[in-house]
């Protein structure tokens, strides 16, 4: 975060710049386990159905046991840092 507000000598101007690029979204996928992080993949953007189906296939499966339990948390989360 930068700062909104800056200091500088009686009648001196104060002279800053903040970056202006943020970026862009990154969209996280995850499993988790006893035993720590079993699979996990980022996307660029947001995800959908053919990304999570992707997931689910390629990475998730591959890396499973026989006894596993698979459930869906659904993180909806909006962090914004303008004041």
């Amino acid at each position: 975060m930068s700062r909104l507000f800056a200091r500088a000598m009686n009648g001196e101007r104060a002279v800053g710049s903040i970056p202006g690029s943020k970026g862009g979204n990154v969209s996280l996928i995850g499993a988790l386990s006893l035993d720590g992080l079993v699979a996990a993949m980022t996307v660029p953007g947001s995800t959908n159905t053919d990304v999570f189906l992707t997931y689910v296939t390629e990475i998730l499966i591959p890396q499973l046991w026989k006894g596993a339990i698979v459930t869906l948390f659904l993180a909806l989360l909006r962090i914004d840092f303008t004041y």
